[in-house]
C-alpha cells in the first residue's frame, strides 16, 4: 500500500470535521443573536409600555391639580365681596380689555364709587400714601372686607387678585383703564398705586396724567 495515499486520505477526513465543527458552531452563534434580538425586543416593548403608562398617570394627575386649582378658585370667588345688585354690564367699547369672555361679567360699580372717594380726600401733590390712601378708599367703597395688609404699592395687585378677588385686566396703556380700576406701578423703591377717574388718576393726590413707573397691571372687581 501507498503510505502517501493515506495520509492524503486521514488529511481529507480531518479537513471534512473540521468543516463540520466549524459549520455546527456558526449555527450556535446565529442562533444565540437571534434569541439575543427578540429578547432586546421584548425589553423595549415593555419599557415602551411602561413609559406609556407613566405618560398616562403624568396626565391624570396634571388633570385632577388643575380641577383642584379651580375650585379653589371658586372658593376665592365665593368668599370675594362681590355684588350682584351693585354691578353694572362692561361697556362695549371696553370689552377688548377684559378678554373673550368679558361679555357674561358685570363691572362692579362700587370701583366708581371708591375711586369717588379717593379724589375727595386726596391732595394737590404727593404725601408718599398712595396705598395707605387706596385701602381707605377700598374699605369704605365696601370693595374690601378687612384693611389690605401688603406694606408697597406694588405688592397691591397681588394682594388685590389672591386675596380680595380682583381680576387683572388686559390693559396696558393707563389712559384706556376704565373708569374706578386700580393701577399698580412697579419701579424703584415702594412702587406706586392709583385709581383711575374720569378726569385722569388718583390716590393720595389727584393727577391729570397717570405715573411715570412701569406699569404692573390694571385691576378691577368683576
Amino acid at each position: 500500500m501507498n503510505p502517501f495515499a493515506n495520509i492524503k486520505r486521514i488529511a481529507a477526513v480531518v479537513a471534512l470535521f473540521a468543516f463540520i465543527t466549524a459549520s455546527a458552531e456558526a449555527r450556535t452563534k446565529a442562533e444565540q443573536k437571534g434569541r439575543s434580538k427578540q429578547g432586546h425586543s421584548k425589553h423595549s416593548s415593555q419599557a415602551s409600555r411602561t413609559k406609556s403608562s407613566k405618560g398616562k398617570n403624568s396626565r391624570t394627575a396634571s388633570k385632577a391639580s388643575k380641577s383642584k386649582k379651580v375650585a379653589a378658585i371658586a372658593i376665592v370667588d365665593n368668599a370675594s365681596l362681590y355684588e350682584a345688585t351693585a354691578a353694572k354690564k362692561i361697556d362695549p367699547a371696553q370689552l377688548s380689555f377684559f378678554g373673550p369672555q368679558a361679555s357674561k361679567f358685570r363691572y362692579d360699580k362700587r370701583m366708581v364709587h371708591a375711586a369717588e372717594i379717593a379724589a375727595t380726600r386726596a391732595h394737590a401733590h404727593s404725601h408718599g400714601s398712595c396705598w395707605h390712601y387706596v385701602k381707605d378708599a377700598l374699605l369704605s367703597a365696601g370693595l374690601v372686607d378687612s384693611r389690605p395688609k401688603t406694606a408697597y404699592a406694588k405688592q397691591a395687585g397681588g394682594e388685590l387678585s389672591g386675596s380680595y378677588g380682583f381680576t387683572k385686566i388686559r390693559v396696558s396703556d393707563p389712559y384706556k383703564a376704565p373708569v374706578g380700576s386700580v393701577l399698580v406701578y412697579g419701579g424703584g423703591g415702594a412702587g406706586h398705586v392709583e385709581f383711575r377717574t374720569k378726569t385722569g388718576f388718583v390716590s393720595d393726590f389727584t393727577s391729570p396724567t397717570p405715573s411715570h413707573r412701569p406699569l404692573i397691571g390694571v385691576y378691577i372687581k368683576s
